[in-house]
């Protein structure tokens, strides 16, 4: 369904939300940058599950492991890092924070993941089919792979407006045109953002992701009735339980250092990090955030 055809049903609504339910003994956290993986250690711990964390230099924040059982390794160890979780005895895991996509040298590859790429051709792979493919990998061994959501579903994106400022009937044609875009460069497992403007596409995300999108975007942006729209969906063949689209503080910040009018999330499918925080941010700053049923 197109923002066009929700506009009097969702302007006004938000939605109540669940709380997790979701319990294990122990839970694998491979854990990357941001915040969402203390945000899960916090949520395991007062569900009773306790975390593990795989913990990797250069995306982990340091101060994360403090007080949790962890270790330190490597993207590329995967045979080690299996190991590792095995000998904690856990089966259940989430891929938690953002993780840069390194080079094959940077990863440091061990026997099992040169003879992993090797055969699934690591250039080859998109982000999501990347993680497709390690998901099965890993299934091989007995482990499930989680959403995050699962744990802490207040995170993921409701339908319709949050906060005060509502979209113009130019910004819901631009949200409709940016959907439709998103939708096919998704498709092609190329990105999940899009900046229209006007009922043109400013641009679209690539591998450098939704921060340097909104920067590299401000300055294609015309003086125009409207300011142009961010406009973030789930891949169509995204597996829901790796790498959803994600919104946070910093994406409002981009957006309104960009000028944007607003941002549109895919409802159901996305999350958005410390939510009231991100709305207070989006009402002080005149931006609109909006839910898109698809």
């Amino acid at each position: 369904m197109s923002a066009s055809k929700t506009e009097k049903s969702q302007l006004e609504t938000m939605p109540q939300r669940k709380k997790a339910s979701k319990t294990f003994e122990k839970l694998g956290i491979i854990a990357g940058g941001g915040c969402l993986p203390a945000m899960l250690v916090d949520a395991c711990r007062k569900m009773g599950i306790e975390p593990y964390l795989l913990a990797f230099k250069s995306h982990t924040d340091p101060d994360l492991v403090k007080n949790v059982r962890h270790s330190w390794t490597n993207l590329g160890a995967l045979q080690k890092n299996i190991n590792i979780l095995k000998s904690e005895k856990i089966n259940d895991l989430v891929f938690c924070g953002d993780i840069k996509r390194p080079s094959i040298r940077e990863m440091k590859p061990d026997l099992r993941a040169t003879k992993f790429f090797a055969l699934n051709g690591f250039r080859a792979l998109g982000d999501n089919d990347l993680l497709s493919a390690i998901k099965g990998e890993l299934a091989k061994d007995g482990f499930t792979l989680h959403g995050v959501h699962e744990f802490i579903e207040e995170i993921v994106a409701p339908t319709g407006l949050l906060g005060t400022k509502k979209p113009s009937e130019q910004d819901l044609k631009d949200i409709d045109l940016g959907v439709k875009i998103s939708q096919e460069i998704g498709r092609l497992d190329i990105g999940q953002s899009v900046i229209t403007q006007e009922g043109l596409v400013i641009g679209v995300e690539a591998v450098e992701g939704t921060d340097e999108l909104i920067k590299r975007s401000k300055s294609f942006l015309k003086s125009a009735r409207s300011c142009g729209v961010l406009v973030k969906t789930c891949k169509p063949q995204q597996d829901k339980n790796l790498d959803l689209p994600t919104i946070g503080i910093e994406t409002v910040k981009n957006a309104v250092q960009a000028g944007l009018s607003g941002i549109a999330f895919h409802a159901g499918n996305s999350l958005i990090i410390d939510v009231d925080a991100v709305i207070t941010l989006a009402d002080e700053k005149g931006l609109f955030l909006y839910g898109v049923d698809l």
